[in-house]
């Protein structure tokens, strides 16, 4: 009996063993390939743009867009954003905590850029060699022609022993520059009962007086008083105001005059004149209080109620906000502003893609493969047609080689503004589907013949830069400060900068404010900001050609 019982023992031992054997191979495969039923591989993407998730469809797996993306590749993505996050410290985050997505794509400058070169230069990101070299469609995103000078100089070029990121966005043709239409909006209505002409204000002066008119006129919109000049979340993009005083917005921008002197935005008197306009017009009652500190949510609210007379913005994101109300033929251009010399319509942007796409080491094999087949593919024109346009013959026709928005789809967009969203069309999908191609390839932006947003938008055009975009020709500055020997003591003052701006914004008298400034210019001249100065002013002086002037796009 005794021995009986050791046998069954043993038996149990085994078969035990042999189950979590078995469990934990499926569990690596798993891992490995995470494959479903059919066969596909789940890639997890974050989507690292703040806000976005309100651009995602309802239904991620099963909308027209997704079931092609599979039918064509046999990926199925999921999509994580940075709820509640910015794009800076949602990527911290990550490369901090080591939770790494299958798929990373997010914003092709700043901070974020910088953190993803760091990554990819201390082993954190794939390789990207070998595909490039197989696939055309992604070799094109990486030459060096289809890249922004300054994002080339600042980061492309700074990874050490391989490609690791892929660049999306970048035009295609000069046709494909998408002119935003950056400026001040403002309520049509309210001007008129002003008696203001909207597009007579061009000077600091001539704004500050026409939003002391609105607060004057003591004007509510159901019951809540009108503030006279608006924000959207934190404060975006306010700072365009600063182009009225420096070339180049900002305050770690350089200004470099036509001798090659060079001075640091932040240590200027014209950069010091712009924090002092905009907190007299904060001290004045202008401006409204929570404009830098609120939501995204809380500021789209306060437009959506007809609380801001006057609002900085960009046109499509605009139009998106105005026509959730039904209000979108009730703001205008206002000006358009002068320029720091005095240019109302000078309109040169620095001509860029918006994505960089990176995949983390952490990613097997196997899975990179798939992903990198899928970008393939979502890089070629179907792909670019498919995550813009939708399905051909469902959600759009081609009629003479150019995309005809089918118009029971554009009709829908009027009662549902996430109508094509929800198709998966221009939503997510899109950040992955390489160069920007909307008026080359296609003709123009869905349902441009019928939708009357595209002929306000060419009016707009005509107000605000009648003479076209130039695209900025010349070296960043940053540049030259990255490569620096003084960069490592000076780059932790620059991380401050903005919350120093703001302070000094939100103060309560000149003297405090300067106070403010003095001492982080004092910081930035001990840490050596001058030598830098310098050294830009030196390269100007012997001929390189820098960026000296960009307009916000």
């Amino acid at each position: 009996m005794q021995k009986k019982f050791k046998l069954y023992l043993t038996m149990m031992l085994v078969l035990t063993l042999t189950l979590l054997a078995a469990c934990t191979n499926n569990e690596e495969a798993g891992s490995e390939s995470q494959e479903g039923e059919n066969g596909e591989i789940t890639v997890k993407v974050l989507h690292n743009w703040a806000g976005s998730e309100g651009n995602a469809p309802k239904d991620v797996e099963n909308n027209p867009v997704a079931k092609k993306i599979l039918e064509e590749t046999g990926v199925k993505l999921e999509f994580d954003y940075p709820t509640g996050l910015s794009e800076v410290e949602k990527i911290t985050q990550v490369f901090s905590t080591g939770e790494f997505p299958d798929l990373y794509t997010g914003p092709a400058w700043g901070k974020e850029s910088e953190t993803l070169l760091k990554a990819a230069n201390e082993g954190q990101l794939h390789d990207l060699t070998e595909y490039i070299d197989k696939y055309p469609n992604l070799a094109n995103l990486v030459k060096e022609e289809n890249i922004s000078p300054s994002l080339y100089d600042n980061i492309i070029s700074q990874q050490q022993g391989g490609q690791f990121m892929l660049h999306a966005g970048y035009p295609a043709t000069e046709d494909d520059v998408i002119n935003w239409l950056y400026g001040l909006y403002v309520n049509k209505d309210i001007a008129d009962q002003v008696g203001i002409d909207p597009q007579s204000v061009h000077t600091p002066e001539d704004l500050y007086n026409f939003l002391k008119a609105v607060k004057d006129a003591n004007l509510e919109s159901n019951g809540n008083p009108v503030f006279p000049l608006g924000a959207n979340g934190n404060g975006w993009p306010l700072d365009i105001l600063s182009e009225m005083f420096v070339p180049v917005a900002g305050s770690a921008s350089w200004m470099i005059d036509d001798n090659g002197e060079t001075k640091l935005n932040f240590l200027t008197s014209e950069y010091e004149d712009y924090i002092l306009y905009m907190q007299k017009l904060l001290n004045d009652g202008l401006l409204d209080p929570e404009a830098y500190t609120q939501t995204g949510a809380i500021a789209e609210e306060k437009l959506m109620q007809g609380r801001y007379a006057v609002v900085p913005n960009q046109f499509p994101g605009l139009w998106t906000g105005l026509s959730k109300a039904g209000l979108q033929d009730k703001y205008v251009p206002l000006g358009p502003l002068n320029d720091a010399n005095g240019d109302p319509h000078r309109t040169e942007v620095n001509v860029t893609g918006s994505q960089l796409i990176a995949v983390p080491t952490s990613v097997p094999k196997e899975k990179l493969d798939a992903i990198m087949e899928m970008l393939n593919y979502l890089a070629s024109d179907e792909g670019f047609l498919l995550t813009k346009y939708g399905v051909e013959g469902v959600h759009y026709d081609m009629v003479d080689g150019k995309v005809q928005a089918k118009k029971e789809w554009v009709d829908k967009l009027k009662d549902d503004p996430k109508a094509l969203i929800n198709e998966g069309i221009d939503s997510s999908y899109g950040t992955l589907a390489g160069m920007h191609r909307a008026i080359s390839l296609a003709g123009g932006s869905f349902g441009y013949q019928y939708d009357p947003r595209y002929k306000i938008e060419e009016e707009f055009k005509q107000i605000m830069s009648p003479n076209g975009i130039t695209p900025v020709e010349g070296k960043d500055p940053y540049t030259v400060f990255q490569k620096h020997a003084n960069y490592e003591q000076i780059q932790p003052i620059f991380d401050t900068l903005g919350d120093v701006v703001l302070q000094a914004i939100h103060s309560k008298s000149e003297e405090e404010a300067k106070k403010l400034i003095k001492e982080s210019q004092d910081a930035l001249k001990s840490a050596g900001i001058e030598d830098v100065d310098n050294e830009i002013a030196n390269q100007a002086k012997d001929g390189t050609e820098f960026m000296r002037y960009r307009t916000s796009n």
